[in-house]
């Protein structure tokens, strides 16, 4: 239960994380969600003054996929509410994502002269390839309209003023290429499991043996949900799927957990099996963010290696103060080394409490904020009357890149 008497250090908290990052023979991975996007922004076309995410967050690509759909008919626009609805009667958010999945499940089910939300199948299949060709156009942004100075770029000068005996690990459910965009500008060699030089391919073999793999010098990118830069090609009579240039239709993003052509399911399954693997190995430690553990599958491979495996930690950065009923908050009550930063309350040992109200040393003013009820009516030269509370801001994607960045500043 929340604690109202005692309060976390926020200080001790961030100072831990830091000395966690500097360590050089500590396994390191990153998790990144759709946050981690949000928070590149850039100006309002119609309002200079105003910015707007670069790439819209969960939400308002489901809002926009809806929109499209809906402009495909009547038909299809019933067909999304009941998929909606199925989905909240599973008990799914009902998100773009799942929907896609749902739509493919219908479709894997479906024969030629069924209906299924009153859809036909070449119905569904049109439905299925909106909603596919509106996330993949969103997410493919026109990348000469951000700054230098964006979170991806912090993170990646970060990255590369740092050493390490293992390779840093970057999972991401994410389908832009933001990440790959800033590493490369910041001259970052990247393994992402695809190797050649004219259709480089996905190579399985080089995340199940590491001779098969670059060194630690290279940085792991694993794509979960795929990317807007894969496809699949027959060669010689055989699928595989290949990486090129971003491509609108968006063929290979986002999985169905149905099992389909094996060339489709091999790059999601070797991923997943490259997190398990990573979070294996003694004392490894991933930081999460962006992300609203919104999947399942996900969420069972990384909360049962903080139970099997109690020195393994996750820090869970979170933008938003979640409720007590989340199942977040629940599962950070039951496992010690999982550590949850949000910005008013952190859980730390399984204690849910507010951060101790604090000025910030130099290290972590970009991370932390003390605030000060400025309407109290309280004396404010008794500074003991004040009211004063803690905000932790390094749930915020930008907040937490300038964090790490001035851990190398000289």
């Amino acid at each position: 239960m929340n604690d109202t008497q005692q309060t976390h250090d926020a200080q001790k908290t961030l100072s831990n994380l830091r000395d966690h990052l500097a360590r050089h023979d500590k396994p390191i991975a990153f998790f990144f969600g759709a946050g981690t996007s949000c928070a590149v922004r850039v100006p309002v076309p119609d309002d200079k003054d105003k910015t707007q995410p670069l790439i819209p967050a969960v939400a308002g690509l489901t809002e926009i996929c809806r929109k499209e759909a809906s402009g495909l008919g009547e038909r299809y626009k019933k067909a999304w509410k009941l998929v909606d609805a199925h989905c909240k009667e599973i008990g799914q958010d009902s998100n773009v994502e799942n929907i896609l999945s749902r739509l493919r499940m219908m479709l894997n089910a479906v024969g030629n002269t069924d209906t299924l939300s009153g859809l036909k199948k070449g119905e569904i299949e049109k439905l299925e390839e909106s909603v596919r060709k509106t996330i993949a156009m969103n997410v493919t942004p026109d990348l000469s309209k951000i700054t230098n100075e964006h979170p991806h770029r912090k993170f990646a000068r970060w990255l590369i003023k740092t050493s390490r005996q293992n390779p840093v690990e970057i999972f991401t459910v994410n389908y832009d290429v933001l990440i790959e965009n800033a590493l490369e500008a910041e001259r970052i060699p990247i393994f992402d499991g695809f190797v050649g030089s004219y259709q480089p391919f996905f190579h399985p073999d080089s995340l199940r043996r590491l001779e098969s793999a670059p060194g630690a010098n290279w940085t792991r990118l694993w794509k979960m949900h795929g990317s807007v830069t894969w496809r699949r090609i027959e060669q010689d009579t055989r699928a595989r799927v290949v990486r090129g240039e971003p491509d609108t239709a968006g063929e290979m993003i986002y999985p169905s957990f149905q099992k389909y052509e094996e060339s489709r399911q091999q790059p999601y399954s070797a991923f997943t099996d490259r997190l398990s693997r990573f979070l294996e190995q003694d004392d490894s430690l991933l930081i999460v963010a962006g992300f609203n553990f919104g999947d399942e599958h996900i969420n069972n491979l990384i909360f049962g290696a903080l139970e099997n495996r109690p020195r393994t930690h996750l820090y869970a950065l979170q933008f938003a103060e979640l409720s007590e009923d989340n199942d977040l908050i629940k599962r950070a009550y039951q496992r010690p080394n999982m550590i949850l930063i949000g910005p008013d309350t952190g859980i730390i040992g399984g204690r849910r409490a507010a951060w101790t109200p604090m000025d910030s040393p130099a290290f972590m003013e970009d991370a932390f904020e003390l605030k000060i009820d400025e309407s109290s009516d309280n004396d404010k030269d008794a500074d003991d009357s004040i009211a004063k509370s803690g905000l932790m801001k390094i749930g915020d994607f930008d907040s937490f890149c300038n964090f790490l960045e001035s851990m190398t500043a000289s």
